[in-house]
């Protein structure tokens, strides 16, 4: 019986779990982690000869008790080798407490690149050392495939189009997140905003551009605003607005809702306008949520301290 239970070529997976506990009991403060990233590869499959590409890697990890520092080894051959580079350098620190830790690859293809697909690899990786430990190497390699040709290549998002409070006497303003995927500069070629009353009943007015907007660079993603001057004079109150942007005749972004005009100087207030800010993030009520509690967290210290000098007096 005991024979058989211990006999390797017969009960080998019967061994490897003995194997195993004997270890973890033999080393009783071994620790277990489990280390990835996201996406789990770079793939830039429409570059042109002097393209800049970018993109960020999220590094992430189950257990943040501790800083955890990283090295990256570059698996690349020594043509492509100068065209990428970590923004973060090829040692970092992933900081205590930290599960995810962006990282940002930057792809700098040189005008004289020759044409063709180049793979290669980014390893990141460490080996944190501790007194009665023994930590696991954690590491994860990123395959990197670049294609470098001669066609254009067009995509566009237009993440984001809200229409911005303003105060009395600006023109209509619209915050737009413009992301541009493709290897070619891009921007809209028209706009046209209309303005209404708080019921949207009447049209007071209507503003059309065909010029003035900002060129986004390939593989880049920009924030701007876009001003709409109105032959109306918008006095403290609701509108309703509704701004289109075109590539062409293509409707490429467009957003129909309300926005406020507020009395002079209102804006110009430190704390409207970072609260003008957060209300561009979706999550604006959740960051608000934090900034209270960190505070009332900061005052609640603040009077268990007053209340343990009072109690050494």
């Amino acid at each position: 019986m005991l024979g058989n239970l211990f006999s390797v070529p017969r009960q080998p997976f019967l061994f490897l779990i003995i194997a195993f506990f004997s270890v973890a009991l033999l080393v009783p403060n071994i620790s277990f982690a489990a280390f990835g990233a996201s996406p789990p590869f770079l793939n830039a499959t429409h570059l042109v000869k002097g393209a800049k590409y970018r993109q960020v890697i999220y590094l992430v990890r189950d257990n943040a008790d501790e800083a955890l520092p990283i090295k990256a080894d570059l698996a690349l051959s020594e043509r492509i080798r100068p065209w990428v580079t970590l923004l973060q350098g090829n040692t970092f620190t992933i900081p205590q407490g930290t599960r995810q830790f962006p990282v940002e690859i930057l792809i700098n293809v040189p005008p004289t690149a020759n044409l063709g697909v180049y793979s290669g690899a980014i390893t990141f990786g460490s080996q944190p050392q501790e007194a009665g430990q023994v930590t696991l190497s954690l590491g994860i390699e990123i395959p990197i495939n670049l294609t470098i040709g001669t066609d254009i290549y067009r995509d566009i998002k237009v993440r984001l189009v809200k229409l911005l409070d303003i105060e009395e006497g600006w023109s209509p303003r619209v915050y737009v997140k413009f992301e541009n995927n493709g290897n070619v500069p891009e921007k809209f070629d028209s706009a046209t905003y209309e303005l209404f009353d708080s019921f949207k009943d009447k049209r007071f007015a209507i503003s059309q551009k065909r010029n003035d907007f900002p060129e986004i660079a390939p593989f880049t993603t920009q924030e701007f605003t876009v001003d709409f001057p109105v032959d109306f004079h918008l006095g403290i109150g609701q509108y309703w607005g509704s701004v289109t942007f075109y590539q062409g005749e293509t409707v490429v972004g467009s957003q129909t809702t309300i926005f406020n005009v507020l009395k002079r100087g209102s804006l110009s207030n430190p704390v409207n306008q970072f609260l003008s800010l957060l209300k561009l993030d979706s999550l604006w009520p959740y960051y608000l949520l934090g900034i209270v509690a960190l505070l009332g967290i900061f005052l609640w210290r603040k009077r268990l301290q007053k209340s343990r000098k009072i109690g050494q007096v």
